[in-house]
């Protein structure tokens, strides 16, 4: 059988540990750490960052790789892109995606940096210990030491003062005088809708989010998430303050008048550092589709030569939102995304919308895809698994028309991915992952990764791309609330409410706490009065669970009687509604029960898989230790995933065929 990602079935020479610029790599304990955090990385990923780091400066094919590598031709193709992705996510510490191991086109890969060697201590001076596992970033729970070394203690607090740091950037309770911009950075703000009607702001928008999107694809280019629609082309219009706030060099902006069959665009690239104009243009072209996608390949173009980026930009077909050759359908998709984007119209509008596009341009697989995603995600809010299950089965069918429609188009996959998961298809999922990797490793894709990935239990690598994803994009509400739920599943409360925080903020309109909160709370250890507290909280803030809850509260006070209140709520059916089943086994988790959570979560997970990355949380560490937990985990596939692309962080094999969790 082919050698495949992860399973570190041939044997591996030894290497000696060297550096990458402040980056430690110890290649025989595949990992990769600085001051604060340490990385694990598969076996493969590790060889390919060595046989790079062997010829530093060199341009390596991807064959000569894939030869060196695996030896092999089916699957390694995929497997490469993916450990460059990879290894991109832990080596640049500036989140740059591809400043240290450049794509050199047409030829392979360049590891541009210097290679440092480590000095090996004297073999007198050190006393042999016990092998251990490789402890990551956060300490796992089942490590309990009696005494904290002053190097731990120093290193707590250096780590403490990061995400302090960290914090004050995301929810502005620091100057912005003290966050660097990147030198090559954009934001591409709403363009201005001069067509004197208003009903075509949408258009405006929805074009300069394409041209936005289209710039993701140009290397060494920071692009800042989306502006919202506050922001704007207006006359009062301070794109130094605009530089402080998105953390962007320069920011695209511009005005869009339609006449008749013609439409007219006024482009002007700023410098916010000084204020001053650095480029400008005008485009007047006739109204079509066609004219539409290349004016946007045009403007992006043009703004990639402004800023002396001579990188290739992707094909058109492979940008999401064109590849369809009706205006018309094109129309309803921009609309559809602005409701979607901007949150400023419910599901059903959105839905009406997508089916429109779908119903004038059948072979659209951009609106096939966003019709897919939203018609899945209606199984969040269906009254009985049945239900939910009937919207990810329909949703699944229009993801597989999409990839069927448009082989190129990355975001098809992701979201086929994400259904197969849901539906134990793990491994085909992992492989459709990968080949939207291949396509396109935008932002879009990169979330879509890290839901998968906390699905998984393997949350310390969904947490990296988070971060990511929220640096490249710091005004896209659904990065800071996918963040915070990765920092409370790695126990990283403080972090995480920081991230929640930032998410009230960035909702339009503001909101604040809810059963999301609650959910992340939740993982968390409560005593009996803070448990009462939140349950009582979050009936104040959704009512309809107050048949549920009034009774568990009522019997809080003491935790057997609560428990047993929990047990008959539960055998009585009380969570046979969206997200109660959870409620109650988080509230058996947090009064000593882990028996009661997993016999509850067994119940929840037959009905759908949707809340699945919940059981990876503190709170669970518990129950993920009973021997029904793996035999669950075994039910739903995801062993034969583990073993192909890596474990989660909370299981680990134990022999050839069994695994233990914890």
């Amino acid at each position: 059988m082919a050698d495949t990602f992860g399973s570190g079935t041939e044997a591996e020479r030894e290497r000696s540990n060297f550096r990458i610029g402040a980056l430690l790599v110890e290649p025989d304990q595949n990992c990769i750490s600085d001051e604060t955090e340490r990385h694990r990385l598969e076996p493969k990923v590790m060889e390919v960052l060595c046989a790079l780091a062997d010829r530093p400066g060199e341009v390596i094919s991807r064959q000569e790789l894939i030869d060196e590598v695996w030896g092999v031709e089916h699957g390694a193709d995929e497997s490469l892109t993916r450990a460059i992705s990879l290894l991109r996510s832990v080596l640049n510490t500036d989140k740059d995606l591809h400043s240290v191991i450049e794509t050199i086109p047409k030829r392979g890969y360049r590891l541009a940096a210097e290679i440092g060697e480590v000095a090996v201590p004297d073999a007198s001076a050190v006393t042999a210990a016990p092998e251990e596992p490789v402890a990551p970033f956060v300490r796992e729970p089942w490590r309990r030491d009696t005494e904290i070394s002053p190097i731990r203690y120093v290193s707590a607090l250096v780590v403490l003062a990061i995400i302090m740091l960290w914090t004050g950037v995301m929810i502005g309770r620091s100057s912005s005088s003290t966050v660097a911009v990147p030198d090559k950075s954009i934001a591409v703000l709403p363009f201005e809708n001069l067509s004197g009607n208003a009903e075509q702001d949408y258009f405006s928008r929805g074009l300069s989010e394409e041209i936005r999107t289209l710039l993701t694809q140009l290397d060494e280019l920071k692009i800042a998430g989306r502006a919202p629609p506050s922001v704007g082309a207006a006359e009062d219009l301070d794109p130094q303050a605009l530089g402080r706030k998105l953390r962007v060099s320069h920011v695209l902006t511009g005005s869009i008048r339609s006449d008749n069959d013609r439409i007219k665009v006024s482009a002007e690239l700023i410098d916010t550092s000084s204020g001053y104009q650095v480029w400008s243009h005008g485009y007047d072209r006739l109204l079509s589709a066609q004219s539409l996608f290349d004016l946007q390949k045009d403007i992006a173009t043009d703004v990639a030569g402004a800023l002396s980026i001579s990188l290739h930009v992707q094909e058109p077909n492979r940008l999401l939102g064109s590849d369809t050759d009706s205006l018309e359908a094109y129309n309803y998709f921009l609309s559809a995304r602005e409701a979607d984007v901007f949150g400023m119209g419910d599901r059903s509008e959105l839905l009406a919308l997508l089916h429109k596009a779908v119903e004038i341009d059948p072979d659209y697989g951009a609106a096939r895809v966003a019709l897919a995603m939203n018609t899945g995600a209606q199984a969040w809010s269906a009254s009985t698994p049945e239900e939910a299950q009937a919207f990810l089965a329909e949703g699944q069918a229009m993801a597989e028309d999409a990839v069927r429609l448009n082989p190129d188009l990355a975001q098809a996959y992701t979201a086929r991915a994400n259904f197969q998961a849901l539906d134990d298809n793990w491994l085909e999922a992992g492989r459709d992952n990968r080949a939207a990797l291949d396509r396109s490793p935008n932002l879009r894709i990169l979330h879509d990764q890290t839901i998968f990935l906390m699905r998984a239990g393997r949350v310390e690598e969904a947490l990296s791309i988070a971060q990511r994803g929220q640096s490249a994009d710091p005004l896209n509400p659904d990065r800071a609330a996918t963040l915070a739920m990765a920092y409370a599943l790695l126990g990283r409360h403080e972090a995480a409410e920081a991230s929640l925080e930032h998410y009230w903020t960035l909702q339009m309109p503001p909101g604040g706490w809810d059963a999301y909160a609650w959910t992340i709370e939740m993982q968390r250890p409560q005593t009996l009065e803070s448990l009462t507290a939140l349950c009582e909280r979050l009936v104040a803030a959704d009512p309809s669970l107050r048949n549920l809850l009034a009774p568990v509260i009522a019997a809080l006070p003491d935790r057997a009687e609560a428990l047993e209140v929990v047990e008959t709520l539960f055998e009585a059916g009380a969570g046979a509604h969206p997200n109660r089943f959870e409620i109650l086994a988080a509230i058996a988790a947090q009064l000593d029960d882990p028996e009661l959570a997993l016999r509850i979560w067994r119940h929840e997970l037959e009905g759908t898989r949707l809340r699945l990355m919940r059981i990876w949380g503190p709170a669970y560490a518990d129950m993920r230790r009973l021997p029904g937990f793996a035999s669950l985990m075994t039910e739903i596939r995801l062993p034969p995933y583990w073993r192909e692309f890596g474990w989660p962080d909370r299981c680990r094999p134990a022999g050839e065929q069994d695994f233990e969790c914890f």
